[in-house]
């Protein structure tokens, strides 16, 4: 697992409103053990769910069709500007 910054999320990303109304510590590591095994538990839940949702084999297969229609697309734009600039290249050769 990538190395997750706990303080760092909980000190500048957890609102102070939610740290006052549960009487907590505004700093990670004045907060009781298991406050912090708390938090950091929270944070590797979302962390890998995140993951497990990024990584979704359809969600994934769906990237991999619209990559594969975009390049598509990409290919033919060239093409037609190619030969504009051809065609373009012919008219002021004459």
């Amino acid at each position: 697992m990538k190395n997750i910054n706990y303080q760092q999320i909980y000190e500048d990303e957890l609102s102070e409103n939610l740290k006052d109304s549960l009487e907590w510590s505004s700093r990670f590591f004045e907060l009781s053990n298991q406050h912090r095994i708390v938090i950091e538990e929270l944070i590797d839940i979302g962390y890998r769910q995140a993951l497990e949702e990024a990584l979704d084999p359809e969600i994934l297969e769906a990237t991999r069709d619209l990559s594969v229609e975009m390049a598509d697309q990409l290919y033919n734009f060239a093409n037609m500007m190619s030969s504009h600039l051809t065609d373009q290249n012919k008219g002021d050769d004459d």
